[in-house]
């Protein structure tokens, strides 16, 4: 078996990244950029106040205090859009408004809160210093700046700056599509009474919303039947109207577990097997070129094997680099021990206390136990064959 850091890492040499597309500046949020973008112009593009108040020299203002105010006239009135019509020369200042531009000769804006304006005069109570309240020429971006370099991702803030830089579309990488399908003759569809013998099928659910939470767009391909022919027929379907493919159930070693023979058929199977608790049973592979990835049946499992193996993957194909979870280091609240061959992903409820994370298990862990998913902020990493009592340091990981 290869172990999590060989497998992943086989996996992800072998993904590819998705072309790239143009999108409006209000479909690309979410979205990781393919290109620079530079300033075509200052940011500000001019200077202006930072506030409501009064444009003046500073150093008329110099000396001014609540019990010696200065006196100075008001020459004109500035809102925000519209320029400045005359100079300010001592002695004089001009009411300005926030964003306004500044006027000619004034070096500082006075706010309005320690003013008073009487008719065409303006008593000042507070000094200010020069450049104080003042935004500046390109204070934020310089014309020419590059701004965003390819792999930045697109979230408010840059969709703002997009505007602020007149660039109504931008060249981002495609998002994958992701085919969904659960196979297997025991699962049984939301709505329809549960005969002997037959689950609900909850993994394709849960896969549908992690590959959303990843940022890719699910595409539900039903449920599968433990029957080659129809297999490989959804298989192909899945393909053709798919970047990538996501399986749950019959990658083990069952008489029914088929969907290992389709991969093998359609196209190859890098590995199956990987050196981890729970999920060692899972495929992944390629069909012309497009990954498919075979999750375990077993609910914790595929959501588990998703979480260290998928979502990297997916996240690279829309154009990501930085493609794991950061991990930690966090205290564990009772004893835990791992005698299995395989590293154990525990599920446990990770907290803040006192400046370092605490560690708690959400009780059994059971791969059928999905409720212990469910109670589950985070994950702990404990090694093959490790034991660790109360108090000592495991690695964990949080799972939002």
């Amino acid at each position: 078996m290869l172990s999590v850091e060989e497998a992943r890492q086989q996996m992800l040499e072998s993904i590819p990244v998705l072309p790239t597309e143009k999108r409006g500046i209000l479909e690309c949020t979410g979205y990781v950029l393919a290109e620079e973008l530079h300033a075509k112009e200052n940011i500000p593009p001019f200077d202006n106040s930072a506030m409501d108040g009064f444009a003046v020299l500073s150093t008329d203002v110099k000396d001014t205090s609540k019990e010696n105010p200065v006196i100075l006239s008001v020459i004109e009135t500035i809102a925000a859009g519209y320029a400045p019509e005359k100079q300010v020369s001592s002695g004089q200042a001009a009411r300005i408004m926030t964003g306004a531009m500044m006027p000619d000769g004034a070096d500082a804006v006075v706010m309005q809160e320690v003013t008073e304006l009487i008719d065409d005069e303006v008593r000042i109570f507070e000094n200010v210093e020069r450049n104080e309240n003042v935004r500046f020429t390109g204070e934020s971006v310089n014309k020419g700046d590059c701004v965003m370099s390819p792999g930045k991702v697109l979230r408010p803030p840059e969709v703002s700056m997009m505007a602020s830089l007149n660039c109504a579309e931008a060249s981002v990488y495609r998002k994958p599509k992701v085919a969904i399908v659960s196979t297997g003759d025991e699962l049984t569809p939301l709505g329809e009474p549960l005969k002997p013998g037959r689950i609900r099928d909850s993994n394709r659910y849960g896969i549908f919303a992690q590959v959303q939470n990843a940022g890719g767009m699910p595409v539900d391909m039903g449920i599968a039947p433990d029957d080659e022919a129809e297999t490989e027929r959804i298989f192909r379907e899945s393909i053709a109207n798919a970047d990538a493919l996501i399986t749950s159930g019959g990658v083990s070693v069952g008489e029914h577990d088929v969907v290992k023979n389709v991969l093998m058929k359609l196209g190859q199977m890098n590995f199956w097997r990987v050196a981890m608790k729970p999920g060692k049973p899972q495929a992944y592979g390629e069909i012309d070129g497009k990954p498919v990835f075979g999750l375990p049946g077993n609910p914790v499992s595929s959501l588990v094997v998703f979480e260290l193996f998928v979502r990297p993957a997916l996240l690279k194909m829309a154009g990501h680099t930085d493609l794991l979870r950061p991990s930690f280091k966090a205290v564990l609240a009772a004893d835990v021990t791992n005698k299995d061959g395989r590293v154990n992903y525990m599920r446990a409820i990770l907290t803040e206390e006192n400046g370092q994370y605490i560690a708690k298990t959400t009780g059994p862990q059971g791969s059928g136990i999905l409720h212990s998913l469910v109670l589950a902020n985070g994950l702990i990493t404990i090694p093959s064959g490790a034991s660790f009592h109360a108090g000592e340091i495991v690695e964990a990981q949080f799972l939002d």
